[in-house]
């Protein structure tokens, strides 16, 4: 087992292990699921970072995020930082449970694309800032399309009238709050990665091929859109609030994903 498949598993099932401690906690009130969860966490965030470490100090840091996998090492790595973040915040206790398995899954996704170089779109120094800045941007559009997710749970719960593990679980404003700011904080990254990457593709010799009709263009456009609309109407317009506003944070995940497939497996210009 070479150690990028290495680095593979242990994280992925580390987050897995964090995500299931806290069902644990929050159904049975286990003493020892916080601190497995914890620990686990850790343990997967610690051996990402050190794997990236690794990867700038031996092909720098250009070089390093050129390959896909070491671009989903960082958005895995994230997003369970993400995920402590909120299991150290007593208000979005539980949210941390999801957010642990959508590290999970991030982490395990890298096992497709292992080493595999994407596209060089631009032999340019500055262009590592568009994978960053898609990177950075995905991290918020997941954390908010999994609130999002938990708050239509915990209001499906509140309807119907499963009090008892309500009580255990994030309140709807807490989880309403934590989602609308992750979009707005989100949307504005997620722009500058768009306009880099169409700096990019202007620097390519190839340029005058049909790059509007690469599929990543074209679901990137269609979840800027999603997202401007969700920002505004999350700033200017208050009606866009709780179940509204969640169901359009998980159609904005939904995009991300597609995002991502899109990317690695039909895109010509990431290839």
């Amino acid at each position: 087992m070479n150690h990028e498949l290495l680095v593979t598993v242990v994280c992925g099932v580390s987050y897995l292990v964090a995500g299931f401690a806290v069902y644990l906690h929050i159904r049975g009130q286990v003493w020892w699921a916080n601190p497995v969860s914890r620990v686990a966490a850790a343990a997967a965030i610690g051996l990402n970072l050190a794997y990236l470490g690794r990867a700038i100090a031996l092909e720098g840091l250009v070089s390093t995020f050129e390959h896909s996998f070491d671009a989903i090492v960082l958005l895995s790595t994230l997003i369970g930082l993400v995920a402590l973040g909120t299991h150290l915040a007593p208000r979005l206790r539980g949210l941390d449970g999801l957010l642990f398995l959508a590290a999970g899954v991030v982490a395990f996704s890298a096992i497709f694309v292992l080493r595999q170089p994407s596209g060089v779109m631009s032999a340019r120094p500055w262009f590592i800032s568009h994978s960053l800045a898609f990177a950075v941007s995905g991290v918020f559009f997941i954390a908010g399309g999994v609130a999002g997710i938990a708050y239509l749970l915990v209001n499906w719960m509140l309807r119907r009238k499963r009090l008892a593990l309500v009580r255990k679980v994030p309140p709807l404003e807490s989880l309403e709050r934590f989602g609308r700011w992750m979009p707005i904080i989100g949307f504005p990254v997620f722009t500058y990665g768009i306009l880099t990457g169409l700096c990019g593709v202007a620097h390519r010799p190839d340029f005058a091929t049909v790059w509007y009709r690469d599929p990543t263009f074209l679901f990137a456009i269609a979840a800027w859109l999603i997202y401007a609309y969700m920002t505004a109407s999350l700033m200017y317009r208050p009606r866009i609030r709780g179940r509204r506003a969640a169901t359009l944070a998980t159609y904005g995940l939904g995009l991300v994903i597609v995002i991502f497939l899109a990317r690695e497996f039909l895109s010509p210009l990431h290839q």
